[in-house]
C-alpha cells in the first residue's frame, strides 16, 4: 500500500504595499507558532535587495522568518532565490543577466512541505506585485493552494490600499481570510485610530488585529488563531 502525503496547510502573508511590516508580522506569527509546538516551515520564494556576506547574497527577510520559526533546515531553503538590485524580482535579475526561475517559485516550497506541520509564506512586495515574468504574488498563491493574510501598514492610506488589495484578489477568485494592521511607531498618525472600522465597514474580509512595530509577542497572541483561518 502506497501512503500519500497530505501537503501542510500554508499561510501566504501579502502586502498592500512594500514596507508595510509583512515581514514582521510574518516573523512574529512564526514565533508564536512555534512556542505553540508546531513544526514549522517558512519560505520566501524569492527576494530582492539583498546584501552580500563572505561573498553570499543574503535576504534580511529571509534571515527573520529563519530565526523566528528556530532555524529550521537551512538558510537557502527558506529563499531559494536572490538578487541584489532593490528592485521588483524580475527587474532585479534581469540586472544580473538572470531570470527568475518560475518552476522554483513552486518547487522550492517542496522540502518545506515534506518536513512541516504549517507553512508560512512570505510574498514579495504587494499581492499584485511581480514574482517573475507574468507571475504576480497571487498567482504563487493560487499555485500554492495557499490562504492568504493581507498586511496593512496603519497609517494614512491604508484604507483605500486594504480595500483594493482584497477585491482586486476577490476578482482574481482569491478570499483573503484575514487583515493584519501594522502599527508604525511612534506615529502622530491620527488614522491609526479608525482604519480598522473604516475597512471592517466596507470589507468582508475579518480584520484579525493590529500589532505595534517593535512590539512584544504577548501584544501578537491572537497570531494563535491563524490556524483556524485557513481554508480548509
Amino acid at each position: 500500500m502506497t501512503l500519500v502525503h497530505r501537503k501542510p496547510p500554508k499561510l501566504f502573508f501579502a502586502g498592500t504595499d512594500t514596507d508595510v511590516g509583512k515581514t514582521y508580522v510574518a516573523s512574529l506569527a512564526a514565533r508564536v507558532m512555534l512556542a505553540c509546538g508546531i513544526k514549522l516551515g517558512v519560505y520566501k520564494p524569492v527576494a530582492s535587495g539583498c546584501h552580500t556576506e563572505q561573498g553570499q547574497l543574503i535576504a534580511g527577510d529571509a534571515v527573520s522568518l529563519w530565526k523566528a520559526a528556530g532555524k529550521p533546515l537551512s538558510l537557502e531553503q527558506v529563499c531559494p532565490q536572490r538578487f541584489k538590485a532593490p528592485l521588483a524580482p524580475p527587474e532585479a535579475a534581469a540586472l544580473e543577466k538572470k531570470q527568475v526561475d518560475v518552476g522554483k517559485l513552486t518547487d522550492g516550497i517542496k522540502v518545506w512541505e515534506q518536513n512541516s506541520e504549517l507553512v508560512i509564506v512570505e510574498g514579495a512586495g504587494g499581492l499584485f506585485s511581480p514574482l517573475a515574468d507574468r507571475t504576480l504574488n497571487i498567482d504563487l498563491a493560487q499555485q500554492l493552494n495557499a490562504s492568504v493574510i493581507v498586511v496593512a501598514a496603519n497609517r494614512l492610506g491604508a484604507i483605500h490600499q486594504t480595500l483594493a488589495t482584497c477585491e482586486g484578489a476577490a476578482k482574481r477568485g482569491v478570499q483573503p481570510v484575514g487583515i493584519i494592521l501594522c502599527d508604525p511607531s511612534g506615529s502622530a498618525d491620527k488614522s491609526v485610530n479608525s482604519n480598522s472600522q473604516q475597512i471592517a465597514k466596507y470589507c468582508s474580509v475579518p480584520i484579525l488585529g493590529s500589532i505595534p512595530f517593535n512590539g512584544t509577542v504577548k501584544e501578537a497572541e491572537f497570531l494563535k488563531s491563524l490556524p483556524d483561518t485557513i481554508e480548509k
